[in-house]
Formats: structure tokens, C-alpha cells, sequence
């Protein structure tokens, strides 16, 4: 229907990108336009490595960039990044969304390089190409040559050799390199698994890696196959193609979170892969961050892996979605993008489907794994061969299976909508990026204008100040450094010291409860007021509980347990309450610190430093009601203790004297005195009161150490950060500074040539960003009628 619009506004979007290149490429031409790097360096030996965004480098990453925009335009290819560490499931998400297994599964990291998975309608078994297969060639090459001088027992030191890692060994030492296609699941595992283990090797024997070769999209390597869930769709407008990511920093290749950056950077949309059980770990952290620094503009997801792991004591699925929006994501990602699934689920109910509609029924699940997972997952654990000879039952479990999962939900409103509207997402991917580069340099060029038309004497006092400003944040930073870090240590010590007091005050709830044998009415919890509707638990003063036989222990019992949770639960609302506005206080007073350490020097630069968009703040990790949960299982186990209590009886006498005796009816006569032992289940108050007092106090000593252990890591990286950015941008302005100067000492034919161009160039830079401006209004209104 939108067929002909989508294609016009595709060639006005390619008419601007190119604009945009041709742009780039007349700067490049002329030197003293550009950011000079080597002047920045030498007067600022903080700032980051990142080139600046228009030296030579920069120019070059940016081209980069619009290239790759406009190849997507023209092959109508939309990119959905998937992000995620190895223990969050990415590869079984992956295979979940495709609907087979396309990537392997092993316990280390899986993604050495960027992976593209393109759906391909027909194409039932996937195929892997590698047409970039030179630097592979080439490195296998060296690492010949080094394992020749290395024995194997020196390897072994270094490196776990299993199978897959001897027969790359002998694939090395034979000269057999990898090919550039491989058919089947198996011959793609294979692959991957290779490339994986030559990471591994290169960091053993100290050969450098060729991930440079690779940070270029089209040269990683590309499966193609038909997704199962859009099997039997009619074709969108455009491609849909899943980017694997490496994981940022895994398994210590620092290397990967800069070539995670660099392919988030191409993407058309993103979507994060989250540990349920792990949110808050370091590695998910670095997740969350790489996703943060995407573009505002590209689409973002989020799957929480595990939800099924969810006990009972677990945050619920809204629960997750708002924690993640609003605290772990900074409002940067909608409630409704945010989906709580079990990506093993998923794939297994989405595998057995397949199998059941293509073949009839299931593999052998001797030969193929997969098999029992699935039928431990949706029949039991005490499935039997039999049962799979049961098809309908075997469809019905799968159908039920994949409901669990929850992954419905994220297919229809992610993969679907994607497919059916790839062009549009990726032309709009493509406006936003030309859109930065348009406002980008638009500010660089006017500022260079400007410089021009002012006086040497003016300039060299600029640069001249702006230096002793960058010598004065080196100073700084250790200065305010120390005073954060005493910032930190007084509020760490006002949290201990609060947890030890309510800690003080669960104790004694907790005395007076089992002193008294019932809960004042302030310490009930809404969850329990509808159920503690009796007024005594036990009698005052009581040290043990009596029950005649078990059934009657356990209801003594639970009473007990109920009246100790509704303290704790109590406690845990108010204590969460206290601890997220003490961090929040925190993050407030540090983030102030830092301002007033830096305004002198923000004053002075606020022009620069305004455009950069930069902000004095510090983010420490939200502090989670879900972190505090007192389960008290552990203290309720084995409390209940059975007790053989001797007692005497009468019983009647044998004989016929007993018979007489009895007869006569004689008080004590025909009976006799015996020994018996009977049973009774005996619950010991004060055992139990000191299980939850020391359950308590383990458990708050706990988060305390946590609180401390986040805050220092969130407080030392968030300042190398801050400072980092600070002097990014006190070096771009002093590198723009300089080159002004430069071109002042040029002379008149010159400098006049230079003005010239540079004007054209933000002429040609304001037309581009108006053009786009109008180009994504367009695309936003196609957006709407589409939905």
C-alpha cells in the first residue's frame, strides 16, 4: 500500500547521506579544517582515546557510519542488535526468536565476532557465509608459526585444551583454513565454535586478534534462514536481520566492549537480554550501560531471561518491567518494551512444534539432546520413551509449554512488527544518525567560522587559559576525588549504623512476640490481615509448643512462622523506604560536589561545554526493594522435634485369677503396672527465637556489605568516567582553538580559501539537517498510518 512512498522517501534518504559523505570527504581535503589530534594529546593527557569527531580518525568512523546507513537503505535491511552476557541466555534467546537452533550453546562466551542472522523466506536449514575470510587466513598463518616454538605442555598451562581445541590445533598445524560457507546446524556450530576457540588461543600464545578487519558490518559472517514465526507471513516492506553481539568484557577481552559500542552504533533497533536472577550484577551492569549510550532515537527492548526461575518470594512481571523502565534504565526504555520470558522454554516449545509439524514427531532423543530437556520441561521429571509416542499429548504440551514461556507476547510485538515494517525502521534509524552528524557539523563549523574572525592576541589567550583550566582539572580531580571518597565513607557509615539500629528493632519485636504469644495490631502486614484473625498464637511465657501428633505441630507452627513473617515484612517496607532515600540523598550530594569543584572552570567554557551537552553527575546503583527479602525458610526447617515421653499404664492380669479378680470387682485387683513411651511433637520457642535472630542479623549484615560493595564500584567508575567526558570536551574545544590559530598565521589566499569552504561546508551542513528534519516528520507520519 505504502509501497511507492517508502521508496521515495528511501532515495531522498540516500540523496542525503550522500550529501553528507561528499561533505565529510571536503573536509578531509582540507587540513586546517579538521581537529587536529596530536596538538590535543600533548595539552590533554586525560582525555580519552576515542578520536575526536572531526580529525582525520573521526571523519573516517563517522563516514563509516553513513555508509553503512545507506547500504542498509539500499538492500531495505533492518538491523536489530541483540546485547546480553553469556549467563543471561543471548544465544538461547536467539534461537528462541529464530524458531531453531542457529548458535551454539557451551559454557564460556560464544561471540567472539558479530554474528548477522538474516531471515530468509524458504531457507529451512540455515547456511553460513564467510566471505571475509582473509584475516582469519592470515592469522592461522601466524599462529602456525608460533605453536611450532610452543611445546604443548606450556599451552596446557595456559589453556584448557578440549576436543574442539585439538582439532583447531591440528586444522592450524595442517594449513587448513575455514571456508566460506558451511550448510547445516552442525558445520555452522562447528564454525562459530572455531572462531571462539581462536580468540582463546591468540591471548595464550600473544598473537593479536583481526577484530579491526571485522568492525565493518558486511564483513561478519551472515546466516541465512527462515525464522519460524514469520514462516507463511507475506513479505514487509523491507529485511529483517538479527546483529549477535559480543558480550561486553567477557571472559576478560576488554576489546569486546568497544566493538560492542561500535556495532550498537549501526543498529536500527535494540534489544537487551537480561538475567532474571543477576539484575543487578556488574556484568548486567555493563550491559545496561552500553545500552544506555545508544542513540535516544533507536528503538529499544528488553528480554528478562530466567523468569522462570521466579519463586514465590520473586518480583512478578510488573514488578520487573517497572524496576527495569524506571531504576536499572533510567526511563530510557518504555514499561511495555520490557518482557519477562524463559528463552529455554521458548525454544524448546518453538523446536518440538517444528519437528511435530514437519516430521510427525519428535528425533530420538539419545541422538539429540534437546529432546529430553523439552520433555523434562513440559511432560516431568518422570517422563518416559513411551510418552513420545503420544503426538497430540506431545502437541499439546508443546503448545502449553511455549504459554509459559511468555515469548508470545515480545515475537508479536517486536519480531513482527520488524518484519512488517523493516524499511521504515531503518530509514529511520538512518534519518536520526543524519541527523547527529547534521547538528554536529553544524556547531563545529560555525565555531571554526567564528574563529577565524577573531584577532591572534584574542586567540592565544584563549588557548592559553583553556590550558591552565585542563591543568587545573588535573588538579581537581584529586582534590574532589578525596573529598567524594570521605562523602562516601561518612554516608556508608550513617547506613551501617541505621541497619544496626532497625536491626536493634527486629530484635525486639521479635522478644516481645514470642514473650507474649501475639502480635500488637501496628505489627500486622496487609498480607496477613485477613488471615491472623486469631487474638494468641501460645500462651504468655510460654518456652515450647505441644502438639499431639504432627498435623497439630505444623498448624502451632505456621501460626508462629505467619506472626514472624508479618515483623519481618513489616521491617522490610520500612527499611527499603529508609535505604533508597539515603542513596538518593547520596547521589544528590556527590553529584553536587562535583559541580561546585568544577564551575570555575565550567564558566569560563560554558559555550563548549553546553554544546557537548555535558552535566556534572554521578549515578549510584538504586537501591531495590526485591534486595531485601527475609526468607525464613532456613530458620522454620527441622523445628519440629518428635519426642518418645515414657509414662506408666495398667493393664489387665492373664490368667483366671486376673478373670476372678476382676469379677469380685476389686479396685486394684486383676490389673498390674507396666511401662509404655508415647509420641508427642515438641516445638522449642527459644531454639527458634535464636534461628531468627541470627537469620536476621546474617541477612542485614548481607546488604550492608552489598550497599557498601556497589556504591564504591558505581562511585570509582562514575568519576573516571565524569572526568573523562570533562576533559573530552575541554580537549575538542582547545584542539578547535588551536587550529583557528593556525589558520590565522596562513596567509591571505589561504585563509581566505579556508573561510570559504568552511562556510559552504555549514551551508551545505544546515541544509542537510533541515532536509532530514522534514524527512523524519514524513517517515513518523507512514509510521502512524502503519500501526
Amino acid at each position: 500500500m505504502h509501497t511507492q512512498t517508502i521508496f521515495e522517501l528511501s532515495q531522498e534518504a540516500e540523496r542525503l547521506l550522500q550529501l553528507a559523505l561528499q561533505n565529510l570527504n571536503a573536509l578531509k581535503v582540507a587540513p586546517l579544517a579538521l581537529q587536529n589530534e596530536q596538538n590535543s594529546a600533548l595539552a590533554n593527557p586525560v582525555a580519552t582515546v576515542h578520536p575526536l569527531k572531526f580529525s582525520p580518525r573521526g571523519i573516517e568512523l563517522q563516514k563509516d557510519m553513513l555508509q553503512n546507513e545507506r547500504r542498509k537503505i539500499t538492500q531495505h535491511e533492518m538491523v536489530l542488535a541483540i546485547v546480553g552476557t553469556m549467563k543471561a541466555g543471548k544465544s538461547t534467546t536467539i534461537n528462541a526468536i529464530v524458531g531453531t537452533e542457529v548458535l551454539p550453546n557451551r559454557n564460556r562466551p560464544m561471540t567472539a565476532l558479530p554474528t548477522l542472522i538474516r531471515h530468509t523466506p524458504g531457507q529451512r536449514e540455515p547456511v553460513l557465509h564467510f566471505p571475509y575470510v582473509q584475516p582469519i587466513e592470515s592469522l592461522m598463518g601466524e599462529l602456525q608459526e608460533k605453536l611450532l616454538i610452543t611445546s604443548r605442555e606450556a599451552l596446557a598451562r595456559k589453556l584448557e585444551v578440549d576436543r574442539d581445541m585439538e582439532a583447531l590445533i591440528a586444522r592450524i598445524a595442517n594449513g587448513k583454513g575455514f571456508e566460506r560457507h558451511y550448510l547445516g546446524a552442525q558445520p555452522i556450530f562447528h564454525c562459530l565454535k572455531s572462531l571462539n576457540d581462536l580468540v582463546r588461543l591468540c591471548r595464550v600464545l600473544d598473537v593479536a586478534f583481526p577484530f579491526k578487519a571485522y568492525a565493518a558490518i558486511e564483513h561478519v559472517p551472515v546466516i541465512e534462514v527462515e525464522f519460524v514465526h514469520l514462516a507463511g507471513l507475506k513479505n514487509g516492506h523491507g529485511q529483517l536481520t538479527l546483529l549477535d553481539t559480543p558480550g561486553p568484557n567477557e571472559a576478560g577481552q576488554p576489546h569486546l566492549q568497544k566493538m560492542l559500542k561500535e556495532q550498537l552504533a549501526q543498529a536500527s533497533a535494540v534489544l537487551a537480554v537480561m538475567d532474571y536472577t543477576q539484575l543487578k550484577s556488574i556484568s548486567d551492569e555493563e550491559v545496561r550501560e552500553a545500552v544506555l549510550g545508544v542513540s535516544k532515537s533507536v528503538p529499544l527492548y528488553a528480554l528478562v531471561n530466567k523468569f522462570d526461575q521466579k519463586d514465590r518470594n520473586g518480583d512478578d512481571a510488573a514488578q520487573v518491567k517497572a524496576m527495569i523502565a524506571g531504576t536499572l534504565m533510567k526511563d530510557s526504555i518504555a514499561p511495555e518494551n520490557v518482557f519477562p520470558v524463559s528463552s529455554m522454554w521458548g525454544y524448546l516449545a518453538n523446536r518440538a512444534r517444528y519437528e511435530l509439524a514437519t516430521h510427525g514427531r519428535l528425533p530420538d532423543p539419545e541422538e539429540q539432546r534437546w529432546v529430553q530437556d523439552f520433555a523434562e520441561a513440559a511432560l516431568g521429571r518422570r517422563w518416559r520413551s513411551a510418552d513420545l509416542a503420544d503426538i497430540e499429548h506431545l502437541r499439546h504440551a508443546a503448545d502449553l509449554l511455549w504459554e509459559d514461556s511468555m515469548f508470545e507476547s515480545p515475537i508479536e510485538t517486536i519480531l513482527h512488527t520488524a518484519h512488517a515494517n523493516a524499511s521504515l525502521y531503518t530509514l529511520r534509524a538512518a534519518c536520526h544518525k543524519l541527523l547527529d552528524y547534521a547538528e554536529g557539523a553544524e556547531r563545529y563549523l560555525s565555531f571554526r567560522c567564528q574563529g577565524l574572525q577573531v584577532a591572534n592576541d584574542s586567540l592565544q589567550e584563549n588557548i592559553r587559559q583553556l590550558e591552565q583550566d585542563i591543568q587545573l582539572l588535573l588538579q581537581t580531580q584529586q582534590s574532589v576525588s578525596a573529598v567524594i571518597q570521605q562523602q562516601v565513607s561518612e554516608a556508608l557509615a550513617g547506613i551501617g549504623d541505621f541497619v544496626q539500629r532497625f536491626e536493634t528493632q527486629i530484635h525486639s519485636d521479635l522478644k516481645t512476640y514470642f514473650r507474649e504469644g501475639r502480635l500488637g495490631a501496628e505489627k500486622l502486614h496487609p498480607l496477613y490481615l485477613h488471615t491472623l484473625t486469631r487474638n494468641v498464637d501460645f500462651s504468655p511465657g510460654s518456652d515450647k509448643l505441644m502438639g499431639e501428633d504432627e498435623a497439630t505441630a505444623r498448624t502451632l507452627l505456621h501460626k508462629v512462622r505467619a506472626s514472624s513473617e508479618s515483623i519481618l515484612f513489616a521491617a522490610q517496607q520500612t527499611l527499603s523506604g529508609e535505604l533508597g532515600a539515603l542513596l538518593s540523598n547520596l547521589e544528590a550530594s556527590l553529584s553536587y560536589t562535583l559541580q561546585s569543584a568544577l564551575k570555575p572552570i565550567e564558566q569560563r567554557v560554558s559555550d563548549g561545554l553546553k554544546v557537548a551537552g555535558f552535566r556534572a553527575q554521578i549515578s549510584l546503583p538504586a537501591f531495590q526493594a526485591s534486595q531485601l527479602n527475609f526468607n525464613t525458610h532456613s530458620a522454620f526447617t527441622n523445628v519440629i522435634e518428635n519426642q518418645e515421653v515414657a509414662m506408666s499404664a495398667m493393664q489387665p492380669q492373664n490368667g483366671m485369677r486376673g478373670v476372678l479378680a476382676r469379677w469380685l470387682n476389686g479396685v486394684d485387683w486383676g490389673w498390674e503396672d507396666y511401662a509404655a513411651t508415647h509420641s508427642r511433637y515438641v516445638i522449642d520457642l527459644e531454639k527458634l527465637q535464636q534461628k531468627l535472630h541470627d537469620h536476621v542479623s546474617t541477612f542485614l549484615g548481607q546488604i550492608n556489605q552489598a550497599i557498601t560493595a556497589q556504591v564504591d564500584i558505581s562511585v570509582t567508575a562514575g568519576m573516571a568516567t565524569f572526568f573523562a567526558d570533562f576533559a573530552s570536551v575541554l580537549d575538542a574545544i582547545h584542539s578547535n582553538l588551536r587550529q583557528s590559530l593556525s589558520a590565522k598565521q596562513q596567509n591571505d589566499s589561504v585563509l581566505f580559501s579556508l573561510q570559504s569552504k568552511l562556510e559552504q561546508s555549514v551551508r551545505t551542513a544546515r541544509y542537510i539537517h533541515e532536509d532530514t528534519r522534514l524527512l523524519r516528520d514524513d517517515i513518523q507520519t507512514l509510521f502512524s498510518a502503519e500501526q
